[in-house]
């Protein structure tokens, strides 16, 4: 079995193809002090962040994260880049200094240690989007 090198440890990987049926896992909501403004459900899919049924050995963690209406997350950052595709709703990706409306099909890259924060936030629309992180990522809340 092919071994992923991950942080200071050795995880054994598959070597087939798995997937992850749309009735597998859990869609869970969140309560954490990243989000504010609403409610907010995370389905975690790959990574070191994989609830039950997640490919826990993936490389990066991989989320579906669903913000209802006037949800987001606070301002923070994250040790690695985080890339964010908008699967469905009106959402908004920002920083201290410039704030995009986002919705179906668009793509966000932010890079390392940029503070930032993304959610339904404002638009009247919940959203969703696919959350992408490296494995070893570490996020840090920089707002109140």
């Amino acid at each position: 079995m092919p071994k992923a090198e991950g942080g200071n440890q050795t995880r054994e990987r598959p070597n087939t193809m798995r997937v992850t049926k749309s009735s597998d896992g859990e869609t869970n909501q969140a309560n954490a002090p990243i989000f504010t403004g609403g409610n907010v459900w995370v389905r975690a899919l790959a990574g070191s962040t994989g609830g039950q049924n997640a490919a826990d050995d993936a490389d990066f963690n991989l989320a579906i994260v669903q913000f209802g209406a006037g949800a987001r997350t606070k301002m923070h950052t994250h040790s690695s880049e985080q890339m964010l595709y908008v699967v469905s709703g009106i959402g908004k990706v920002g920083t201290a200094d410039e704030e995009h409306t986002i919705s179906v099909g668009d793509f966000a890259i932010i890079p390392p240690g940029e503070e930032h924060y993304h959610g339904a936030a404002d638009t009247g629309s919940p959203m969703s989007h696919l959350a992408i992180t490296r494995r070893d990522s570490v996020t840090e809340v920089t707002e109140d």
